[in-house]
């Protein structure tokens, strides 16, 4: 397994942290799970080592429920090009509170070949704020936080190098058969976490279907994914 692997639910699951319950947006959220069921068989495609190539339109929903029953939902999707750049857009809801944010990224092609975040480039970051307003940040400004934002990339940029076959899984995006199983571990903050996850081909921007932790305390799930039709919601 290379190094650009890395497990998307712990972002989540930080995000998700030391806040009060908002009861509007834990059945916003609940409406999303709910929604989301279906019986669609994408079957055994090509066995996967890599997604898809970026493109424009891409999103998936990836749906992250705890052992305590707390369920959070992130959104990634592509949203547009700028020049040789692509505009990644982030959005992430959980019980106390929802964010989104752009970053417009160079080198996102090679390093998916490569596996190594290094070869990334944010050239923007665009956040909105809870009042609906977004600010802009380029130039030194984002000089600080490209280290931050490069741990959030590393959840797109997927290479795995060998194949394990992890048979048929199903999620409420549908039934994946042929799936590559992928045994991963990952620092943050000092804490080690460590999953199991399975990944399709069918899937793109990172190609995962779902991910478990090795304690069960977090279950990550594809909801909901399309390669066209990703509507930005930062202008």
């Amino acid at each position: 397994m290379k190094k650009g692997i890395l497990i998307m639910f712990v972002a989540a699951g930080l995000v998700s942290c030391g806040a009060s319950t908002n009861p509007q947006l834990k059945a916003k959220i609940g409406g999303i799970f709910s929604q989301s069921s279906s019986s669609k068989n994408y079957g055994t495609s090509r066995r996967f080592v890599s997604p898809m190539r970026y493109a424009v339109g891409q999103y998936v929903v990836h749906g992250v429920t705890e052992d305590d029953g707390t369920r959070s939902i992130s959104k990634t999707a592509v949203v547009g090009r700028d020049g040789s750049a692509y505009v990644l857009e982030f959005s992430n809801l959980t019980e106390s509170k929802e964010s989104v944010s752009q970053l417009c990224i160079d080198g996102l092609d090679k390093a998916a070949r490569s596996g190594n975040t290094d070869d990334i480039d944010i050239r923007w970051i665009k956040v909105k704020g809870e009042d609906g307003k977004v600010q802009k940040l380029e130039g030194p400004m984002i000089y600080m936080m490209r280290a931050m934002y490069k741990n959030t990339l590393r959840s797109v940029n997927v290479k795995v190098g060998t194949y394990t076959n992890g048979g048929v899984v199903r999620v409420p995006a549908g039934i994946f058969g042929g799936t590559n199983v992928v045994n991963a571990e990952v620092v943050v903050l000092g804490s080690t976490y460590r999953s199991k996850a399975w990944y399709h081909s069918s899937v793109p921007i990172n190609g995962m279907v779902k991910s478990v932790t090795d304690d069960n305390e977090q279950t990550m799930e594809l909801l909901d994914f399309g390669t066209r039709g990703a509507a930005a919601q930062i202008q």
